[in-house]
C-alpha cells in the first residue's frame, strides 16, 4: 500500500509542477490554434477527393458517418451536417479548385501544427537536439505525406465497412447469418458501443504512438512512448464521455451563445485534447525519469 501511495505522489505531484512549469494550459491553448487552422483544408481536401468517387447523396450519407465518428455528441454533429449539407453541391462543382487550395493550405497550416508540436514534445522529453530549419521542415512534409495517406485511408474504410455491414444485412435476410450466435452478440446496442469505443481507442492509441515517436527529434524509448501514447489515448477516451454527459446534462452554452454555440464546443474540446497531449507526454517523461534516469537514451 505504501508502495502505491508513493507511486500516486510521484506521478501526481510531478505531473502537477510539471504542467505549472512548462506552462502547459498556455501551450495548449497555441497548440489548439493551430489544429483550427489545419481544419479547413483538410475539410476541402475530404470533400474534393469524396466529389471524385462519390454522387451528391453518396456524398452527404458518407459525411454524415464520418461526422458522427468524429463528433461523438448527436446534436452537435447534426449541425455540423446541416452546415454541410449547404454546401456540398458547391463544392463538388469546384472540387478540383477545392482539392488545390486544400492541399496547399494544408501544407502550410500542417508545418506549423508539427513545429508547435515538436517544440512542446522537446521541452517536455528534455531534449536538447536540434537540427537544421531545412531538415525541420523536410521532416514537417513527411509527417504531413503520412497524415494525407492516413487521412484517405481513413476515408476509405467507413465505405468498406458499410459495404460489409450491408453484406451482413443481405446474408442475413437469406437467413444464413441469423441463427448464428456471434452475429447475435454483435446486433446488441451496449456491445456495438462498447466495440467503438475500443475501434476508437486502438487508433487513436495507434496515430499518437506515430506522434510521439516521428515528431521529437530525440530518440525515446519505446516504453516511454507506450506510457504516453497509452496515458493520452486513455484520458481522450474518458474526456470524452464525460463532456458529453456534461453537454447533455449541465451545460447551457445554446441559451449563452445561440447559432455559435457549435463554435463554442468545438473550441473548448479541441483545447482540452491539446491539454491532455501535453498530459500524456508529461506522465511519459514521468515515467522516463523513474525508469531510465534523467534525460536516458535508448539503451
Amino acid at each position: 500500500m505504501t508502495k502505491i501511495i508513493a507511486l500516486f505522489r510521484y506521478y501526481w505531484g510531478g505531473l502537477i509542477h510539471r504542467l505549472g512549469e512548462h506552462h502547459a494550459f498556455l501551450l495548449s491553448g497555441g497548440l489548439a490554434f493551430s489544429i483550427f487552422i489545419c481544419i479547413l483544408p483538410t475539410v476541402l481536401i475530404i470533400f474534393s477527393v469524396l466529389g471524385q468517387i462519390l454522387e451528391t447523396s453518396s456524398m452527404q450519407e458518407y459525411l454524415n458517418t464520418l461526422i458522427e465518428n468524429m463528433i461523438p455528441y448527436p446534436e452537435y454533429a447534426e449541425r455540423v451536417e446541416d452546415i454541410l449539407a449547404e454546401r456540398i453541391t458547391e463544392v463538388i462543382q469546384q472540387k478540383k479548385i477545392a482539392g488545390i487550395v486544400g492541399i496547399l493550405g494544408l501544407l502550410i497550416a500542417a508545418s506549423g501544427l508539427f513545429s508547435s508540436m515538436r517544440t512542446i514534445l522537446n521541452r517536455v522529453y528534455q531534449i536538447e537536439e536540434t537540427k537544421h530549419p531545412l531538415v525541420g521542415k523536410l521532416r514537417d512534409l513527411g509527417m504531413i505525406a503520412l497524415v494525407m495517406v492516413f487521412m484517405f485511408f481513413s476515408i476509405a474504410i467507413l465505405p468498406v465497412l458499410e459495404a460489409l455491414k450491408e453484406y451482413t444485412r443481405r446474408l442475413e435476410i437469406l437467413n444464413i447469418t441469423r441463427n448464428l450466435f456471434i452475429f447475435k452478440i454483435f446486433e446488441s446496442g451496449t456491445v456495438q458501443t462498447y466495440l467503438f469505443s475500443l475501434l476508437s481507442f486502438l487508433i487513436i492509441f495507434g496515430v499518437l504512438y506515430g506522434i510521439y515517436t516521428l515528431i521529437p527529434y530525440g530518440k525515446l524509448p519505446r516504453q516511454v512512448v507506450l506510457v504516453s501514447a497509452f496515458w493520452t489515448a486513455l484520458l481522450w477516451e474518458v474526456a470524452k464521455q464525460l463532456f458529453g454527459y456534461y453537454l447533455a446534462n449541465f451545460a447551457m452554452w445554446g441559451k449563452l451563445y445561440g447559432t455559435y454555440v457549435l463554435f463554442v464546443v468545438v473550441a473548448f474540446w479541441i483545447y482540452y485534447s491539446s491539454l491532455i497531449f501535453i498530459i500524456g507526454a508529461e506522465l511519459g517523461q514521468l515515467f522516463r525519469e523513474r525508469h531510465f534516469g534523467e534525460g536516458a537514451a535508448m539503451p
